[in-house]
């Protein structure tokens, strides 16, 4: 921010962009209570991850008075990412406008950086996903993935035989067949989860309740259309 470049390539640079890192460190871990861009020990990953990311946003006028970035972008970066997050039916047309002007707000103040790939990805083609994912944003992520890593190395240390490396990933992929079933999981009870009420921004950019019943019900007619199509495909190859 001090120099105002997309890369650090000068060493008086490199100085001051260490020196302000640990100033902003500092400033998280005092202020918020969060540990930034520190390196685990013992894995390769730092502790930047989903909690730290949200912490950020809900808290958008300490880390704009920290960082200096402006407090309406870091605060429309929070909408987003909370609309996405939900487990509803996202407005098109409204995030496409409000993610443009997102877009917009942070090219007409930050210039000289370059916006990440992620972030282009989302206010520029958010939308086009949108329109075409017949499932909510969330559903999409890769979290329920992630999730089942703890799954599988509890099953692999503690449910499977250790007789031959085919035994246990035999057992290993039997009992994730087991646990991911649908009739399963749906008795299964879902321990209790803490929601938080959706501000009145992000709330602008979901569906009505009404037409997330309209557009479930079109991609269900499509998926009926569909399979009858190919039935009758089937039925005239077979004559």
């Amino acid at each position: 921010m001090e120099f105002k470049k997309w890369q650090v390539r000068q060493p008086e640079e490199k100085i001051i962009f260490e020196n302000r890192k640990k100033t902003l460190q500092q400033d998280f871990k005092n202020q918020l209570g969060l540990l930034v861009d520190h390196v685990k020990p013992g894995s390769s990953g730092t502790s930047n991850d989903g909690n730290t990311a949200r912490r950020f946003f809900k808290n958008f006028e300490v880390s704009s008075k920290i960082t200096g970035i402006d407090e309406g972008l870091i605060k429309r970066c929070s909408v987003i990412l909370e609309a996405i997050s939900s487990t509803f039916l996202i407005d098109r047309e409204a995030f496409k406008t409000y993610a443009f002007e997102t877009a917009k707000l942070y090219v007409d103040l930050y210039p000289w950086y370059y916006m990440p790939a992620s972030m282009h990805k989302i206010l520029i083609h958010g939308s086009d996903i949108i329109a075409h994912a017949l499932l909510p944003m969330v559903q999409l992520s890769e979290e329920a993935q992630e999730c089942r890593n703890k799954d599988l190395k509890c099953y692999r240390r503690s449910h499977t035989r250790k007789t031959s490396r085919e035994t246990t990933n035999q057992d290993l992929l039997n009992l994730l067949l087991v646990s991911s079933d649908p009739y399963i999981t749906s008795v299964r009870k879902l321990p209790p989860k803490f929601r938080q009420n959706l501000s009145h921004e992000v709330l602008q950019l979901l569906a009505p309740p009404n037409k997330e019943k309209e557009v479930l019900v079109t991609a269900m007619s499509q998926d009926v259309s569909d399979e009858s199509s190919e039935t009758m495909s089937v039925s005239d190859e077979s004559d």
